[in-house]
């Protein structure tokens, strides 16, 4: 079981978990085009100014400068978890440096409901607004918060990482200690690995190259996201060898048609 005490925050580990993350996503559904790598020296827009302004520290602001992001198309932002997009922090650096984003507007997408209680050293993941899973970066305990995870994910005894059990009453203080003890925390690559689990074992189910559902908040009276499973592991999922990712995406569509319209993604690339 891990500890607080044998983790340590690296800001390299934390990128190359966000990107190896990526990469695994452009395997099922992702359009690899849609990945966008930092320039060397990372994202100019990720400035002191900006992060001090989001009220980040500078490690916050190193990492932000250093991680991949996904493309936001005018057609449909590509979802990398269910319901939920991952930050573009390089675009959202860039409307703060241009005084085109309100700073409460930023923190209000990215933290949501806990805005007032997350410190300087602590970064959200994800950004959508309202209806957005923050999922928060710790970049001094090494760790990842997930505070609205679903019990199944909380409790999974076929998980290929344990979470973190440390209790946050004990080390954080009372305001910070109620979201931290929400859900589940485990080592930032563990997460990580949690999330590609979850894909693999189709528990978090694309729709198209945009929409991600899951098992565990969709009420699926309609036998939807076995119909999406079936499609995908007769295209030969989780089997890299045997998939191709493209024919599968262009089946789904055309089935979604003719069965569940209503399921169709109205942004996606018809050509695929």
């Amino acid at each position: 079981m891990p500890e607080l005490c044998d983790i340590t925050y690296s800001r390299q580990e934390s990128i190359a978990a966000v990107r190896g993350y990526y990469q695994f996503l452009t395997t099922l559904y992702l359009k690899e085009s849609d990945i966008l790598e930092p320039p060397e020296g990372g994202w100019p827009s990720v400035t002191p100014s900006a992060i001090q302004q989001l009220g980040k520290t500078d490690e916050v602001g190193s990492l932000l400068r250093h991680l991949p992001y996904i493309r936001r198309p005018g057609n449909g932002e590509p979802q990398a978890f269910p319901y939920s997009q991952f930050a573009n922090w390089e675009a959202s650096c860039t409307y703060v440096n241009q005084g085109r984003s309100k700073l409460e507007g930023v923190k209000s997408c990215s933290e949501g409901y806990y805005e007032n209680d997350v410190p300087p050293h602590v970064v959200s993941l994800t950004s959508g607004g309202r209806n957005n899973f923050p999922i928060f970066l710790d970049t001094e305990l090494g760790v990842i918060y997930w505070p609205e995870c679903p019990g199944d994910i909380q409790h999974d005894s076929d998980a290929p990482c344990e979470r973190v059990w440390d209790d946050p009453y004990e080390y954080a203080s009372m305001s910070e200690a109620e979201w931290r003890a929400e859900g589940a925390y485990w080592a930032i690559p563990d997460f990580f690995e949690i999330l590609k689990d979850q894909f693999r074992r189709l528990l978090f189910v694309p729709t198209s190259t945009l929409t991600v559902v899951d098992v565990h908040h969709y009420h699926d009276s309609s036998g939807f996201i076995e119909f999406l499973q079936g499609i995908y592991r007769e295209h030969g999922w989780p089997d890299l060898e045997q998939y191709n990712k493209l024919e599968c995406l262009k089946d789904i569509q055309k089935r979604l048609m003719e069965k569940y319209p209503d399921n169709v993604d109205p942004d996606e690339d018809p050509n695929l």
